[in-house]
């Protein structure tokens, strides 16, 4: 753990302590390129290589059977599944409420507008392997849907050969039927580029590891993606009025996902500070994962004293957490100051936990300091606009002069000839 107090520190030290740890994306998307570059070549034929190589698959087909996409619900216990249709309704409320919306106006020269529509083919990817991530694929199905989007296509790693029931299960309350036992890299390479039985998508959104986001990085210029994920973190304002053990549950929840998480309480108490510092150990000491936590809380879990709540939120502006707990007294005055978060939670019982399953609002969030020109995922991410005019001959006439001094001055005669064609020939 580390403790800061913000005004004994120097411009040098503030930028260190606003930097990150991460992986190395460099060499991961070296290693990405090189398996991207095979399943372009290889195809199916690479991706069953890969998989077999790195999941332990048995052979048959990589796509996981509707029959058993749809039947996966049956063996998970009841109240399980009720959570996931809970959740899911409340990602729906919450996101049926984004969206680009279309509109259309007229002037004296004629019609002008915007139409909306989704985006055709979509590819998820889903965190698996090791653990289940249900959570994630309804994070990113269900705003997709919303949009609109007719095709979505579901990649998670298996385990030889099997795909969890629980991921399969949420894939099958979002309707999604095209789900690929297929992880890493490979799979960001089936989506980008296609092989001989899986169509391209348009665009790739979901978390990942290194060779996840280094693939995604590798074909960008090819296909569309959401944008980079880096370890989780997670920055909380807080007053004296703040709970300690509430607040080190919330930096204890953040700093077990990964050894390189992130996890700051930003106060102007520090009473609090120590008080926080202590319930952080306690809590660490009796987690399910207490050696991933520790090993991310010696550089992670910082403390940092400030002279007041708007100092805090000037901090916070700068860094662009991920996730920024308002764990004040005051929380909506001081959500008017934040100018950068992935995703805001005020008030003493609005835990990141509930926003990463059940709140409604968006998990698949920017990190590493993106929030500060990026937002989380949503509706929008699955739309697109497409402006239109309608000039009447009345219109084009009016409008030609325009096109006709600024066309000159750019020196690009074939413009002012094109506007004066559909101007009937004339300018006035």
């Amino acid at each position: 753990m580390r403790s800061f107090e913000l005004r004994s520190m120097s411009s040098r030290e503030v930028v260190d302590l606003l930097s990150r740890k991460d992986v190395d994306l460099t060499r991961a998307r070296a290693k990405a390129e090189m398996i991207i570059e095979r399943v372009r070549s290889g195809g199916d034929a690479a991706l069953e290589s890969f998989a077999r190589e790195y999941e332990g698959f048995p052979g048959g087909s990589l796509r996981v059977a509707p029959k058993a996409i749809k039947e996966a619900g049956r063996g998970i216990p009841k109240a399980t599944m009720a959570a996931l249709k809970v959740a899911k309704g409340r990602i729906e409320a919450f996101h049926s409420r984004q969206g680009l919306k279309g509109f259309e106006y007229s002037d004296r020269t004629g019609a002008y507008g915007m139409k909306v529509v989704p985006l055709s083919r979509v590819g998820i990817y889903a965190p698996g392997g090791t653990a289940s991530y249900p959570s994630s694929v309804l994070m990113a199905c269900i705003p997709a849907r919303l949009a609109g989007v007719e095709d979505i296509a579901l990649f998670t790693p298996g385990s030889k050969g099997r795909v969890d029931r629980l991921v399969l299960a949420a894939a099958s309350l979002c309707g999604v039927d095209e789900v690929y036992c297929v992880g890493g890299a490979q799979a960001v390479a089936a989506m980008a580029y296609g092989t001989e039985t899986i169509e391209r998508v348009d665009k790739i959104v979901g978390p990942g590891g290194a060779f996840v986001s280094g693939a995604k990085l590798a074909v960008r210029g090819d296909c569309e993606i959401d944008f980079l994920a880096g370890p989780s973190e997670v920055l909380i304002i807080a007053d004296d009025s703040a709970d300690p053990d509430l607040v080190a549950s919330d930096m204890l929840a953040q700093l077990e996902h990964d050894p390189l998480a992130l996890a700051l309480l930003v106060t102007p108490s520090k009473a609090l500070v120590r008080s926080s510092m202590r319930a952080l150990e306690s809590l660490m000491a009796t987690t399910g994962r207490a050696a991933i936590a520790k090993s991310s809380a010696a550089e992670g879990a910082v403390f940092v004293s400030v002279r007041d709540i708007d100092e805090a939120l000037g901090l916070s502006n700068r860094f662009a957490p991920e996730h920024l707990v308002l764990d004040v007294s005051q929380p909506r005055r001081a959500l008017a100051k934040v100018k950068s978060a992935g995703s805001v939670f005020l008030g003493r019982h609005s835990s990141v936990a509930f926003g990463d399953y059940c709140a409604g609002t968006n998990h698949i969030l920017p990190t590493k300091g993106k929030s500060r020109t990026v937002s989380g995922l949503s509706v929008v991410d699955f739309q697109k606009s497409i402006p239109f005019q309608f000039l009447t001959a009345r219109g084009a006439a009016s409008l030609a002069p325009v096109v006709d001094a600024i066309a000159t001055a750019e020196g690009l005669p074939a413009h002012v000839a094109a506007a004066k064609a559909r101007a009937g020939g004339r300018l006035r």
